[in-house]
């Protein structure tokens, strides 16, 4: 019988000085810090990924009924990786072809917007919402839910995310709303407002105008229970867990 070490060997790049030591997170997506080829070089091709895939892509082409995609595992269950393959994917048809199955049904398809918010960004300053408006060029169309931060309700989600294909990824959230709820709005708390923005993402992208959308969340269940139990109150079960 062969020893473990013959039959699995680190590859190379374990052992490269240069390699980066931190992880990954989807800050780095959005910036363009992630160097699609190597990623996808040095990561296998999981079942549960190619159905994240699968269901995604769907949607982009308004073929999929599943528009919320929730993601939930232990920490350090491969969520964020999870989320960052199919950002490289949505926003890089070059590569599909390598790595997804039944690439065909996906010839149509070009690149889809990515937009991402992490919640250890606890300092964004116009809030969830905010981040996401910037990001797609359109901050000013939420001007009036950022002084004071109000949560932007069902109509305007629509508008804001209606027309070409999106993908839309929310890591970490449990432990931003547990921070919100130290920020006090009006009467109320951050916390409370976006929950209530969250829940009414998830309803806008339930309609026919955005059919073209898809939203990736990720939960921790042994982890900020409190902020995990809030997340999973905003929305009915549509998910991949």
């Amino acid at each position: 019988m062969k020893a473990l070490f013959d039959l699995c060997r680190p590859r190379q790049s374990v052992f490269e000085k240069t390699k980066r030591e931190d992880v990954l997170n989807l800050s780095d997506l959005i910036e363009g810090n992630i160097e699609c080829a190597s990623f996808f070089e040095e990561n296998y091709l999981t079942e549960g990924m190619r159905i994240l895939f699968e269901t995604a892509f769907s949607r982009f082409l308004k073929q999929g009924q599943t528009c919320v995609i929730k993601l939930t595992q232990a920490m350090g269950g491969g969520k964020t990786h999870n989320m960052l393959a199919l950002g490289l994917l949505a926003g890089n048809p070059e590569f599909r072809s390598k790595v997804m199955p039944n690439i065909e049904k996906y010839k149509a398809l070009g690149k889809v917007r990515v937009v991402a918010f992490s919640g250890r960004e606890s300092d964004a300053q116009f809030g969830i919402w905010g981040s996401i408006a910037e990001q797609i060029g359109k901050k000013e169309t939420f001007s009036q839910y950022y002084s004071p931060l109000a949560a932007p309700g069902e109509n305007a989600w629509i508008n804001l995310l209606s027309g070409e294909p999106m993908l839309i990824l929310l890591d970490e959230l449990p432990a931003y709303l547990e921070y919100a709820k130290s920020r006090t709005i009006g009467n109320s708390d951050l916390c409370a407002v976006t929950s209530t923005a969250l829940a009414n993402l998830f309803s806008a992208i339930g309609k026919a105008q955005l059919a073209n959308v898809c939203l990736v969340i990720s939960d921790l269940k042994a982890a900020y229970e409190s902020g995990s139990e809030l997340i999973r109150g905003t929305f009915k079960s549509r998910a991949i867990t």
